[in-house]
């Protein structure tokens, strides 16, 4: 079901044309080289220099920091707070709050269009999807999903919005502007999600299901499911949540929760490759902008670990703030 207040910018030729002129008229600056890591226990955001690791600042959020993403400039950092019902807007230079979205319930994932006007935020304890327009601070759109989601991804050209909802056991593809949802059943509770750069699979983590699904989204059905054990473990230990796939669709990485190693997947064959011990409960996980280096949230060892990409090693652990949930990179 889905229920619009207003019309919404999504046709595909509007987005295309919005992100190239967005992408002319505002082109990113170097960045200043700062790691964001979200506490979410800790109701901060632990600033890292990207150079040495040293931290930079600690900035005081509101409740239960969450989901990241910068603005296509990286000039603002949008921060969902789910304990308090609203996005926090970072200015990236100064480090300070400049706005609060307020009125968004719950909101603990995003993510946001070509163009850098529109947030679509899973609202965990509302069963739904809201699109946020950023220019009014306004909802424009809301979409029933299933119960608890978290993920949420637009596809590559702005047709088609996933959400994982980890209730339900169910990734919903939500087409644009129409709303029509295909749900599709998946393992249990289903986290985070990533498209291969071909657009043509969908990768779901099922936390409980200690497994990544495998979605065609031709046909918007599980077509493989890619199992995880590291040496030692309990299959019961194993609880896949944050999920990254290179530029290359070549590799693809998994945070493996309670069992405290990210998983190195062959994206071709499905296969893991080998496992990396990191620190406890990992959960979110992002590349720095090259794609060297793999930044990993520790939430049950209050730190972050961090991986050379191509030797496939653990470089060193830094700690952080309470319970890390999320890292963004501004490089």
């Amino acid at each position: 079901m889905m229920v619009l207040t207003r019309d919404l910018p999504v046709r595909l030729g509007t987005l295309v044309f919005l992100a190239l002129l967005a992408l002319a008229g505002s082109a990113r600056a170097e960045g200043t080289h700062r790691i964001f890591v979200s506490n979410e226990k800790g109701d901060a955001l632990s600033v890292l220099s990207a150079k040495d690791y040293s931290l930079v600042a600690d900035v005081k959020m509101p409740h239960r920091p969450r989901g990241m993403m910068f603005s296509p400039d990286h000039k603002r950092l949008y921060v969902a707070c789910g304990g308090s019902n609203l996005i926090a807007v970072i200015d990236v230079a100064s480090l300070k709050i400049i706005d609060r979205i307020p009125n968004i319930p719950d909101p603990e994932t995003f993510d946001l269009d070509a163009a850098g006007t529109h947030l679509y935020v899973s609202n965990e304890d509302d069963a739904e999807l809201t699109v946020l327009d950023l220019a009014t601070k306004q909802v424009v759109g809301r979409y029933k999903v299933g119960l608890e989601p978290e993920g949420v991804l637009l596809n590559h050209d702005g047709s088609v919005v996933y959400v994982a909802s980890e209730g339900s056991n169910l990734v919903h593809a939500i087409a644009l502007p129409s709303g029509k949802r295909t749900d599709i059943p998946t393992g249990t509770r289903p986290r985070r999600l990533a498209l291969t750069p071909d657009g043509k699979q969908l990768w779901v983590s099922t936390e409980l299901a200690a497994q990544v699904d495998v979605i065609d989204t031709a046909t918007n059905r599980v077509t493989d499911k890619i199992d995880f054990l590291p040496s030692g473990m309990r299959r019961a230990d194993v609880s896949p949540v944050g999920l990254v796939m290179d530029r290359a669709g070549k590799t693809a990485y998994v945070t493996l929760g309670r069992a405290d190693n990210v998983a190195v997947v062959d994206v071709a064959s499905h296969k893991v490759e080998t496992y990396l011990l990191v620190g406890r409960r990992p959960w979110g996980i992002t590349f720095d902008r090259d794609q060297k280096r793999l930044f990993v949230a520790n939430g049950g060892s209050d730190d972050i670990s961090i991986i050379d990409v191509a030797a496939h090693k653990v470089l060193k652990s830094v700690l952080v703030g309470h319970y890390p949930y999320g890292i963004a990179i501004d490089e």
